[in-house]
């Protein structure tokens, strides 16, 4: 019925058509993976959709063979809406870009930063992912970090959301630098949606995120630790150093600034192109 949550055992199984639609008409994908409400157990039937992306080999050509696979997979993928009572997205049906994007967006590179510290947007409407090559990258950061792995390696997955968790982590910081902080600190900021740079596009109605995240954020805040970027204190919580925070900010600027070489694939009026 319109409304109602999708079950995980009905989510379960979407992920595995899905999965098969990715194997029939993308076969070279290197990964495929979900993100947004279905796989957290807050998907609404009748209201949302399959938020479904997949990254493809470095060299993709966006000739007229891959728009015709890809919209092959579209259709396949708009029926599996329509037998689940899901809404389809007709403008962005599912994003795909290429291995080094993915690895650009997982180290933050949508990210800008102003007087040496990285902003985040607020929880902005769809209008402000079109206004420049940025703000992809930066919609790839929150989709490859808060992941379903649904077809291809699941190692290249596992990298790429550890990087991606990484970077969440360490955007999260100059709000937390004041005290000392548990993961549950950091998780809470992330689902915060009043923070006036939400940024990261969670819910709080993600009923499962916390369950299925948590060890992904303790990985991220061990990482940043080795990197020295957190201290450790004695009752297991953390503390920022906040000189390397400002380097890694640095760093961060760099890449940001380096440009955005964005591959035909990536643009908006390719994914109109695909929009059914």
């Amino acid at each position: 019925m319109p409304g109602e949550i999708i079950g995980m055992d009905e989510a379960d199984h979407i992920h595995k058509q899905l999965g098969k639609l990715v194997e029939i008409h993308i076969p070279d994908a290197v990964v495929a993976f979900t993100s947004g409400s279905l796989p957290y157990g807050a998907a609404v039937r009748g209201d949302s959709d399959i938020d479904v992306n997949v990254i493809l080999p470095t060299d993709t050509r966006s000739d007229d063979a891959l728009f015709d696979r890809l919209s092959n997979f579209i259709d396949g993928y708009r029926k599996l809406h329509g037998q689940h009572g899901m809404r389809l997205d007709r403008r962005y049906p599912g994003e795909y870009f290429t291995i080094d994007q993915a690895h650009d967006a997982a180290a933050g590179r949508g990210v800008p930063v102003i007087n040496g510290t990285p902003e985040l947007p607020q929880q902005l409407g769809d209008s402000y992912w079109n206004t420049s090559e940025d703000t992809w990258y930066l919609a790839w950061l929150g989709a490859l970090a808060f992941s379903r792995h649904v077809a291809g390696n699941r190692d290249v997955l596992t990298g790429l959301r550890r990087q991606a968790w990484t970077t969440v982590v360490a955007l999260c910081l100059p709000d937390l630098s004041g005290w000392d902080f548990q993961a549950e600190d950091v998780m809470a900021r992330i689902l915060d949606q009043d923070h006036p740079n939400g940024g990261f596009g969670v819910h709080p109605g993600y009923s499962r995120f916390a369950e299925l995240e948590v060890p992904h954020c303790r990985q991220a805040l061990a990482d940043l630790t080795a990197r020295g970027v957190l201290g450790r204190q004695g009752d297991g919580s953390f503390v920022v150093e906040r000189d390397e925070l400002l380097r890694w900010a640095a760093d961060l600027a760099d890449l940001h600034q380096s440009g955005f070489h964005a591959a035909s694939l990536l643009t908006v009026t390719s994914s109109l192109r695909l929009a059914v």
